[in-house]
C-alpha cells in the first residue's frame, strides 16, 4: 500500500491580482475617457459632421427674367425642366436597374455609363434641363443614387425668328449670345439654397427650411413688333434660299424716335430643339456683327455733303457719257447714259455721275457727313462684339479712294448703321440714335438741313419708280423713297469675286411722310441677277407692306382702291431688267 501525496492549496501571487484589477480599470478608464470625449468634447465636431452626411445644403435655382416685345407678347420665358444628377457611391450598386433609368430619360444604357463616368466620385450630371415627364417617370423607379431636382429653362415662343436677336442661354442659366448675353447682369437670377435632411441612400426626408431664397431676374422690355420681325425673317429666309445668299440681316426701324421694330438675320436655328444650334454661324447677328462695303446705297450721303458745302446745286447736271478714269482704272455705268441731273444719277445709280460730285466735295465734308450720320461707330444696343464698320480719315483718302468711298467701296458699315442714317433723310435731316429697349430717351442731332433732306427723299422715291433701280421695292398705295447697293465681295487677295455680291437695298415709306426706313443686306449670292434691286428690294416690299398694316398707316385711295403705279405696261421683265441695269 503506497503512500497517498498530501494535497496542497496553491496561493497566486498578489501581484497578478493586482494586475488583473489594475488593466480593468484602465480598460474601464480609457473606455469612459473615449466616451467622455466623444459625448463632451468631440460632440459638436461629431455632430457637424453627422450634418454633413445626412443635412445637406441644396441650390434652389432662380428664373432668368422674361423678354418681352414692345406690345408685351413674351419672347423669351421661363418653363419647368428638370436636372438629374447621380451620387455614382450609391448607384454603382444598382446597376441592374441602369437600363430601365437609360429607358425613362431616352438614352442608350452606353451613353448612361458613361454620363455616370463623367463626374467625380460623389456628383455627376445625366441631365440639365430636361423635360419634367422625364423627372417623373424616373422619380417613377425609386432607384437609389440618381435624383431630380427641379428647375427652369428658357423657352423662345419664335424660335428662329429671334435667335440672333435675342441669342442663346447657356446651361448654367447665364446668356451666351445676343441680348441674353449682353443683358445678363439684369436677366440672370441669383440662386438660393435649402437645407435637406437625407438618408444612407441620399434620399430627401425632410426639407427643413430655405437658407438664401431665391432672387429672380429683371425683365427687359423690347421695342421689337412681333409680327414686323416675323415677316422681316421670313421674306430674308425665302430670299437667302432662292439667290443662294450666305447670310443676310434686316431692320425695321422708325424714322422719328430711332425704335427698332425688327432686327432679323440668316442662317438662324431653332434653340427651343436639343442641340438645334449647334453651329455658331446660325445665331450670329448679321444686322450689328457683319460690316460690308455697301456699294451704292452711299451716294445719297455723298450727295447731302456736296449739297451742304455748296459744291453743286439741286439743278446740276454732269455729262456721263464717258468712263471717268481715276487712279489708273476708269469708272463705269453699267447702262450707258449721257447726261444726268442730280436726281437722275440716284436714280439710275450712275457711278461716273457720283464720282464726279464726290470729286468736287471735300473730303473732309464726305467723311463728316458718313460720320454724322452714325457710319464708323460702334452701336450701343447691348450686343457685344458688334462692329462699327470702317470709315477710312480724310487724310488718307487719294484721288481713287476719294471717288471710291462716294461709290461704296473703301468704306464698310452694318445694315444696323444704314437704317440708322436713312432715317435721317426721311425725318428731316435728324440723326435719331436706334434703340432697343422699350422707354429710353430719344437723342437726335441734326445733321443736315431740312431742305437738303427734303431733295433726297423726292429723289430717293424716282429711284422706285419706273426705270429706277428700286423699282421692285414698290408696294401699290403707298409711296416708297429707297436706294439700291449692289458691291462684289472682296478675294482678300486686293481684288474681287465676280459673282458674289453684298447686295442692299434701304428704303422708307410712305414717302411723303415717312414712319419707317427698312434696310437689307443679302451677302454671298451667285444664283441669278444678285443686285441689290432684284434680290433685297423684295424683301422690302413684302416686310414694309404688312409693317404698314400692321402700325394702321393706310395707303392713299384712288376711287375704292389702293393707287397703283401710272406705269401700268411694265412686266416684271422690265422691272427686273432696270433694277439689275442701275444696281450697281
Amino acid at each position: 500500500m503506497s503512500a497517498e501525496r498530501p494535497k496542497s492549496n496553491r496561493i497566486l501571487p498578489r501581484w497578478r491580482a493586482v494586475l488583473i484589477l489594475a488593466i480593468i480599470f484602465v480598460g474601464f478608464v480609457i473606455v469612459l475617457t473615449r466616451d467622455t470625449d466623444l459625448q463632451w468634447w468631440q460632440d459638436h465636431t461629431l455632430r457637424d459632421q453627422g450634418r454633413m452626411r445626412y443635412m445637406q445644403d441644396r441650390p434652389l435655382p432662380a428664373d432668368r427674367g422674361v423678354i418681352y416685345a414692345g406690345n408685351g407678347t413674351a419672347l423669351a420665358v421661363n418653363v419647368p425642366a428638370v436636372t438629374i444628377w447621380t451620387d455614382p457611391r450609391i448607384f454603382n450598386r444598382y446597376q441592374k436597374d441602369w437600363d430601365k433609368v437609360a429607358a425613362a430619360l431616352n438614352l442608350s444604357p452606353q451613353a448612361l455609363a458613361e454620363r455616370v463616368q463623367s463626374g467625380g466620385s460623389g456628383f455627376a450630371y445625366i441631365l440639365r434641363q430636361g423635360e419634367p415627364q422625364m423627372g417623373n417617370a424616373l422619380n417613377a423607379l425609386h432607384v437609389p443614387g440618381i435624383y431630380v431636382q427641379a428647375t427652369s429653362r428658357t423657352y423662345y415662343p419664335l424660335g428662329a425668328v429671334t435667335t440672333p436677336l435675342l441669342g442663346l442661354v447657356h446651361l448654367d442659366h447665364h446668356g451666351a449670345a445676343g441680348l441674353e448675353r449682353g443683358y445678363d447682369q439684369w436677366l440672370a437670377g441669383h440662386s438660393g439654397t435649402e437645407k435637406v435632411l437625407v438618408d444612407g441612400q441620399g434620399e430627401v426626408l425632410r426639407v427643413l427650411g430655405a437658407r438664401h431664397a431665391p432672387v429672380p431676374g429683371h425683365d427687359l422690355h423690347l421695342t421689337i413688333n412681333p409680327q414686323i420681325q416675323y415677316w422681316a425673317y421670313m421674306t430674308l429666309l425665302a430670299a437667302q434660299k432662292h439667290f443662294g445668299a450666305t447670310e443676310g440681316s434686316a431692320v425695321v426701324m422708325n424714322v422719328e424716335n430711332g425704335q427698332i421694330l425688327a432686327m432679323a438675320s440668316v442662317p438662324s436655328c431653332n434653340p427651343n430643339s436639343r442641340n438645334g444650334c449647334g453651329n455658331p454661324a446660325d445665331y450670329v447677328n448679321n444686322a450689328v456683327h457683319q460690316a460690308f462695303e455697301p456699294g451704292s446705297v452711299m451716294k445719297p450721303f455723298m450727295v447731302a455733303a456736296a449739297l451742304k458745302t455748296g459744291s453743286i446745286q439741286p439743278d446740276q447736271s454732269f455729262n456721263v457719257s464717258h468712263c471717268l478714269p481715276v487712279g489708273g482704272f476708269c469708272i463705269r455705268d453699267d447702262v450707258v447714259h449721257h447726261e444726268l441731273n442730280v436726281a437722275h444719277i440716284l436714280k439710275y445709280s450712275s457711278d461716273i455721275g457720283a464720282a464726279k460730285i464726290a470729286l468736287r466735295t471735300p473730303a473732309q465734308a464726305i467723311y463728316d457727313m458718313y460720320r454724322s450720320a452714325g457710319f464708323g461707330k460702334e452701336p450701343d444696343l447691348g450686343f457685344a462684339g458688334a462692329t462699327g464698320g470702317v470709315l477710312p480719315q480724310p487724310q488718307n483718302w487719294d484721288k481713287a479712294r476719294h471717288a471710291t468711298i462716294a461709290l461704296g467701296y473703301g468704306v464698310s458699315v452694318t445694315t444696323l448703321q444704314l437704317a440708322e442714317g436713312y432715317a435721317a433723310i426721311a425725318n428731316g435731316g435728324y440723326h435719331v440714335a436706334p434703340t432697343l429697349i422699350a422707354g429710353q430717351p430719344v437723342q437726335k442731332q441734326r445733321i443736315m438741313p431740312a431742305n437738303i433732306a427734303a431733295h433726297l427723299r423726292h429723289w430717293l422715291e424716282g429711284v422706285c419708280a419706273a426705270n429706277g433701280t428700286g423699282i421692285l421695292a414698290a408696294i401699290p398705295g403707298y409711296a416708297v423713297a429707297g436706294k439700291t447697293g449692289t458691291a462684289n465681295m472682296a478675294n482678300g487677295k486686293d481684288g474681287f469675286q465676280k459673282n458674289k455680291t453684298n447686295a442692299t437695298f434701304v428704303g422708307f415709306a410712305p414717302g411723303f411722310a415717312p414712319k419707317l426706313v427698312m434696310a437689307v443686306t443679302m451677302r454671298g449670292s451667285t444664283r441669278y441677277w444678285n443686285f441689290g434691286g432684284v434680290e433685297s428690294a423684295p424683301v422690302f416690299r413684302v416686310t414694309m407692306r404688312h409693317a404698314l398694316q400692321e402700325l394702321n398707316i393706310s395707303p392713299r385711295w384712288c376711287g375704292g382702291k389702293a393707287c397703283a403705279s401710272k406705269n401700268k405696261g411694265i412686266t416684271a421683265t422690265q422691272a427686273e431688267i432696270w433694277a439689275e441695269g442701275g444696281g450697281n
